[in-house]
């Protein structure tokens, strides 16, 4: 006679509540979680639902699928994160970003395009060519999705007002669609005095930080004088704001007085009207 095989219980589910509380992580990738709002968002009341919960923060970050950020606060880990990455069923396509922080994504092909709420966004800013991994879609909805790879940036200089505190500054841009201020270290100020206009350039951007790391790179002077403002306007477009100096030497060898010779190579239209 042979023995029944008792069957494994609680496995299969174990794996299932594991899966459930990774989604809240893979969701919101640099939110901080700790087990009382995993147990809220999965909706546990229960202390050995709770206590399930906690058993398997602790076994993720063992696995190094969640760091610890704060005692009891965890969030997804980037290195695991960026393992995880299929980009085989994405869409690329150029950001259309907002002033609220949201953005559009524009695809290549001419598709519809694809919302993607602030928290989605990756650290893309206007105009970047980004990969977007589309969310399932929604009746009646415009598709949506996040941005997972920031293919190219669209630029690295903004022009904007500089605001100095006591520790720091901040870049506040002109551009409507940079949602973004630019965090400035006292010692890259380069002279800038509250206040003016100047130009910044994004040298980093740490994973988990809200906000682009900065240098000065040209102090323009006074918001509202008129050099100033031609200034920004061409800065804004990455324009330089200086020849080079072998250009403006060259420049400066060109005879002003047109030689005699020239007269006879052109017709003269000083006493026409035109």
């Amino acid at each position: 006679m042979t023995k029944k095989r008792k069957k494994k219980r609680g496995g299969g589910a174990k794996n299932m509540f594991r899966n459930n509380i990774l989604s809240i992580f893979t969701a919101d990738p640099f939110r901080l979680y700790n087990y009382k709002q995993v147990s809220a968002k999965l909706i546990i009341k229960d202390r050995a639902g709770r206590d399930l919960v906690g058993t398997i923060l602790a076994e993720l970050l063992k696995e190094e699928i969640l760091e610890e950020v704060r005692p009891g606060k965890f969030r997804l880990n980037a290195a695991w994160a960026r393992e995880q990455q299929d980009y085989s069923n994405t869409i690329t396509g150029t950001v259309d970003m907002k002033n609220t922080g949201k953005a559009y994504v524009i695809p290549e092909d001419d598709s519809d395009d694809i919302f993607i709420a602030p928290n989605n966004t990756y650290h893309a800013l206007h105009r970047d060519i980004v990969k977007v991994r589309l969310f399932p879609k929604r009746k009646d909805k415009k598709p949506e999705g996040r941005i997972v790879v920031i293919e190219k940036r669209a630029k690295e200089q903004y022009v904007g007002i500089v605001e100095i505190s006591k520790k720091f500054a901040f870049l506040i841009p002109d551009s409507r669609n940079m949602p973004i201020d630019i965090f400035i270290p006292l010692d890259q100020l380069k002279g800038t005095r509250n206040g003016q206009k100047a130009v910044a350039r994004i040298t980093e951007w740490p994973e988990h930080s809200k906000n682009p790391f900065g240098e000065i790179t040209d102090v323009l002077g006074n918001p509202g004088e008129h050099n100033v403002e031609m200034q920004s306007i061409l800065a804004e477009h990455d324009f330089p704001l200086a020849f080079p100096a072998k250009v403006e030497k060259e420049a400066g060898e060109i005879p002003w007085k047109i030689p005699d010779e020239e007269y006879k190579k052109r017709r003269d239209f000083r006493k026409i009207w035109t």
